[in-house]
């Protein structure tokens, strides 16, 4: 006579068709994200040129120099200047700091007529810029071919995004495994009671599956972001410019933190701990790329980052581990029940460390309600807030249902009832997790910047704006641009510069005044401007200017004790 067969735990009919329906909701939420992106659009902003946009020239420049508001690379073939009739003039094109120089081969030989430079940059933050700059020398031509263009790729950055996605859900998952063996699994047991070695062998083929997908992603994201950078086509991907260190240096070297992290974590398998400390390795790769290298303070941002990915990895590995674990130690109930606990504290105080690093890069990478409720990044990071808040509670519902029920459960029956329950709520929880994660794959490559509704081709013409430029002590500059430069409201940004062109990281917020020009009964003084931090070594106001004509910003910055250097811009105000 065979021996009666026994039901496994896991999931019942009911419980398979509820998961099945949430995960065909979570894969039509991705979906949903996936059509929603577009290239990123700008994130670093010319605020000057010389010559200005639009020049005539007596004689043609040697130079030309184009000022940014943040630090920019050249990709390849980032910079063209073209004649009137489309053909390409030889020139040479540089980048340091927030400059961008294009040395022209032979300026005495070029004729009377219009010239285009077609320029293309790379944000410090890792995002692709460009426009265009038109001058004549003598006088303009009657006609200009346009230059070559190009739309940015929508399925290069749906590439990227889905590379970042598999990045972060591989990284956060092998981090977050082998920190779950290490505090909440307590190396082989739990306790006096021994947790069965199927269980550690469980999670750790798991561990090797996520690593090796890691390390791919991690190879692939480099040259995915050198064609992302020149808005080409995904073919590109396999080109030798995209996968030069030149091109992108800081994808690699992310990459290579990710890998070594990896493969220390891998390699120290049979030493719970210390494979959890090369784990803090591996995780740091993203924070290395991306916004946070563009915020103020930058190390500041990009140690929260980090803190905000190890948060993530807890959580997330946690989840998965319990995953693993739970249908092998199920009838073991002090032992489930033990494990149960211990991810709970640590799941809470996860979510505490998500919530709190969460709100501060949001708030140092957005800087305002506007750039919040008007952008696609605010919008990808309000629907992860939402999804963050939808497992909070399913979370805290498992703490404060489920939990007990395991702690109670008594015999068989009830104990594998119990803890088929727990699985299907932990397996929920996961899932809703990954599309977090998914969402967040995107939302780095979105500008935080709001939408302008202008262009929705994520090309960054040459700005119309109102930019001057001042020297500020014997050592710096200070760009001010006014825009829209006419009666009414107005944003008034401020940037300052070192001598070497980079943004100063000063320690305390410049002074500014904004005043008519004219000194007569007519004259206005708008006083002292109330500045907000934009970005590195760069502030903005908003005024409302009452009438046009010339107004003067005197704009001050306390450098040491005895050394508070004044500069005086002028704007021309249309009336």
């Amino acid at each position: 006579m065979s021996a009666p067969l026994t039901r496994r735990p896991g999931l019942d009919r009911p419980g398979r068709r509820a998961l099945g329906r949430l995960f065909v909701a979570l894969a039509a939420a991705a979906y949903a994200v996936l059509l929603s992106i577009s290239p990123a659009q700008a994130h670093a902003s010319l605020i000057g040129t010389d010559p200005e946009e639009g020049a005539v020239l007596e004689v043609a420049p040697e130079t030309i120099t184009f000022i940014f508001d943040e630090a920019v690379s050249l990709p390849p073939a980032g910079v063209t200047v073209y004649d009137a009739k489309g053909e390409e003039v030889t020139s040479e094109a540089t980048a340091s700091g927030t400059s961008m120089e294009v040395a022209l081969a032979s300026p005495t030989s070029l004729g009377d007529g219009t010239y285009v430079v077609a320029w293309r940059a790379v944000s410090a933050d890792g995002h692709p810029i460009s426009g265009s700059l038109t001058f004549a020398v003598g006088a303009p031509s009657l006609s200009v071919a346009p230059p070559p263009s190009s739309e940015p790729s929508r399925a290069t950055a749906v590439i990227h995004g889905v590379l970042q996605f598999i990045q972060y859900a591989a990284l956060l998952l092998i981090v977050g495994l082998v920190w779950f063996r290490a505090l909440i699994l307590g190396g082989h047991s739990v306790g006096e009671r021994r947790v069965p070695d199927r269980a550690i062998a469980r999670v750790q083929r798991l561990q090797i599956v996520a690593g090796m997908v890691a390390v791919l992603a991690l190879v692939f994201l480099a040259p995915a972001s050198g064609a992302l950078q020149s808005e080409s086509g995904p073919g590109a991907i396999l080109t030798f410019d995209a996968w030069s260190p030149a091109s992108v240096g800081k994808e690699w070297l992310s990459a290579l933190v990710g890998i070594l992290g990896i493969a220390a974590t891998l390699a120290l398998r049979p030493r719970p701990r210390l494979a959890a400390a090369a784990g803090l390795i591996a995780i740091m790769a993203p924070a290395l790329v991306g916004h946070s290298r563009a915020v103020v303070p930058a190390w500041l941002v990009t140690a929260t980052d980090i803190v905000h990915l190890i948060a993530g990895a807890l959580w997330l590995g946690g989840l998965v581990g319990l995953a693993l674990t739970l249908p092998l130690i199920t009838r073991r109930g002090t032992v489930a029940a033990e494990i149960v606990t211990r991810f709970s504290t640590l799941a809470a105080v996860s979510l505490a460390v998500l919530a709190v690093s969460g709100v501060l890069m949001g708030w140092r990478i957005l800087g305002s309600w506007d750039n919040l409720l008007n952008s696609t990044y605010g919008t990808l990071l309000m629907t992860k807030v939402a999804l963050v808040v939808a497992v909070a509670v399913m979370a805290a519902g498992n703490r404060l249902l489920v939990l007990p029920r395991i702690r109670q459960a008594v015999g068989h029956d009830d104990t594998v009832e119990a803890g088929s329950m727990l699985r299907r709520a932990v397996l929920m929880e996961a899932g809703v997790l990954v599309v977090v994660l998914g969402v967040t794959g995107f939302l780095v490559d979105q500008p935080p910047q709001a939408d302008t509704g202008a262009t929705g081709t994520g090309t960054a013409t040459v700005a119309q704006t109102n930019t001057q430029a001042a020297k500020l002590g014997d050592d710096h500059r200070v760009y001010a641009t006014l825009t829209p430069a006419g009666p009414g409201p107005n944003v008034l940004r401020l940037q300052i510069q070192d001598a070497a062109g980079e943004p100063v990281e000063a320690s305390a917020v410049p002074s500014a005044k904004l005043s008519s020009a004219s000194r007569d009964q007519n004259s206005v003084d708008l006083g002292s401007l109330a500045l907000t931090t934009v970005g590195a070594g760069t502030w903005e106001a908003d005024v409302v200017l009452p009438k046009g004509g010339t107004w003067e910003a005197t704009v001050g910055l306390r450098l040491g004790e005895f050394e508070s250097p004044l500069a005086l811009v002028e704007f021309p105000v249309r009336q």
